[in-house]
Parts: C-alpha cells; sequence; structure tokens
C-alpha cells in the first residue's frame, strides 16, 4: 500500500474532495487519511472548513441562478 503524508494543503484538500465524491462523511475522514499516512489534523480541519463553505456557497450560487431564471 502506498503511503501518503497529508501535511501539505493540496495534498489535504485533494484527499478531500476525492473522500466527498466516495461518500465518506466529515466526521471520519481523519480514520481514512490516517489509515494511508501522518495527517496534520490542525490542517484538515482547516481544509474541511474550507472545502465544506465552499460546497455551500456553489450551492446556493446554483440554487439562486435556477430562481433568477425561472422569474425572467
Amino acid at each position: 500500500m502506498q503511503r501518503y503524508r497529508f501535511d501539505q494543503k493540496v495534498i489535504v484538500v485533494e484527499a478531500i474532495v476525492e473522500m466527498i465524491k466516495r461518500g465518506v462523511p466529515a466526521s471520519e475522514m481523519d480514520i481514512y487519511l490516517s489509515r494511508m499516512g501522518p495527517v496534520d489534523l490542525d490542517m484538515l480541519q482547516q481544509c474541511m472548513d474550507e472545502v465544506y463553505a465552499y460546497i455551500a456557497h456553489e450551492d446556493a450560487r446554483q440554487q439562486g441562478g435556477y430562481q433568477e431564471r425561472a422569474v425572467a
């Protein structure tokens, strides 16, 4: 099994996005990552906050776009 180090923001964000695609719950991401290698837990939490905020923003933006089209 290949081992990774989750101590760089780019790597952590990519891993979070991939786990979201695979349906891994946010509460278990640290467990999944720690099975693959060492995890900077503070960075993981910061990146998760950013990724989920981005997803929420995009969802709201898309819903707003659909509402605008329906009204126009």
